[in-house]
């Protein structure tokens, strides 16, 4: 017997604890969504190759993806930013504080945000970075930090929605853009 199993029951296992069974049955349907999509990738490259073949490229310029097949490809393996961060840059984006240059990582926080959850303060805003979700940790900020390279090792001053300023040190930052999740700016 197994959970899952119409005939297992939590009463026949006096000893484990109810936490341990939650999630043992948790990784299990983990297990199970892990190995369907294994199962699933070779005809989904086949799908992605057809696709590809009668595609217009007139009309799609981007060819398909073999993940654009994938129905049970796990959240972890599709390298989306959390939700909270998608929410804050639906948020932001709502009130006017999303700059431009930040829209390269845009479509991938969009499609991972929660609907239903807005976050009371989306973003500290500097004019070469920014912080979604910003959480106070005493004397630092974290969140995930989008920022340009022009503001590499650079001390900025971020302001939130309500125009409260903090002044802030931003990382180096490597390339011309990053996106950088659970940063902490002190």
């Amino acid at each position: 017997m197994f959970p899952g199993d119409p005939d297992f029951s939590v009463d026949n296992y006096p000893n484990l604890c109810y936490g341990y069974v939650l999630r043992a049955v948790k990784k299990g349907g983990e297990s199970h969504q892990r190995s369907l999509y294994e199962n699933e990738r070779p005809i989904a490259s086949l799908a992605a190759l057809t696709a590809n073949i009668n595609r217009d490229s007139k009309k799609q310029k981007e060819p398909y993806s073999l993940t654009q097949f994938c129905l049970y490809q796990p959240k972890d393996d599709q390298d989306l930013p959390s939700r909270i961060y998608g929410s804050a840059a639906l948020s932001a984006h709502s009130i006017g504080m999303l700059p431009n240059w930040s829209f390269f990582c845009f479509k991938q926080l969009a499609s991972s945000a929660d609907k239903d959850y807005k976050p009371s303060n989306p973003v500290l805003l500097a004019e070469d970075a920014l912080l979604l979700h910003p959480v106070r940790m005493g004397n630092s900020w974290k969140g995930m930090l989008i920022a340009q390279e022009s503001a590499s090792g650079k001390i900025r001053t971020f302001r939130d929605k309500d125009g409260k300023t903090y002044t802030l040190a931003v990382p180096i930052v490597e390339t011309k853009f990053v996106a950088i999740e659970n940063a902490v700016l002190s």
